[in-house]
């Protein structure tokens, strides 16, 4: 019987620690997404809806930051056909002493010392990394790292930033 999964290339979507992970130190977590929702690849960032407790696209009101490591429809979140899986995601959290990267954003100024929030609108955007600044009145999950949008190793764009969590109304 065939599988009704069809999975990424594994560069399409990233999340990379470039310091600091693995760490026996480092702050991760382990979540499943909510009920009907979709589209959670590498790199995105999660929040946990405080009723459900499950996972969900974007970081609004104070929410923590949990950086996707592995998507929703990879095989070992989900299982194909016939496959028993638990469907949790594992995550690096906005609190963490690590750097990263990732190609899920969206917009321009990705400069140096340049906060950054996430889009939190519906659609294929939600979940991505932006530009803001102080002051927003939004999340702040990410400070750059490095001027970019860089080239990765497959000559895929990512941002590098430090995660961080100075929730909104900071």
């Amino acid at each position: 019987m065939p599988g009704t999964l069809t999975p990424a290339q594994m560069f399409d979507h990233e999340l990379n620690a470039v310091k600091g992970w693995p760490s026996p130190y480092a702050v991760d977590k382990r979540v499943q997404a909510d009920v009907g929702v979709t589209g959670i690849v590498p790199g995105m960032c999660l929040r946990i809806d405080p009723t459900s407790g499950l996972a969900n696209r974007g970081s609004n009101n104070g929410d923590m930051g949990l950086f996707v490591w592995q998507g929703q429809d990879h095989f070992d979140v989900n299982g194909d056909v016939g496959n028993i899986i638990g469907g949790n995601m594992n995550c690096l959290v906005a609190a963490g002493a690590y750097e990263l990267e990732t190609t899920e954003f969206v917009g321009v100024g990705f400069n140096p010392n340049v906060p950054l929030t996430v889009e939190n609108g519906a659609g294929v955007n939600q979940g991505k990394l932006k530009v803001t600044t102080l002051g927003s009145g939004l999340n702040i999950v990410g400070v750059v790292s490095e001027a970019g949008p860089l080239s990765n190793d497959f000559a895929t764009s990512v941002v590098r930033f430090w995660p961080v969590y100075l929730p909104a109304g900071h």
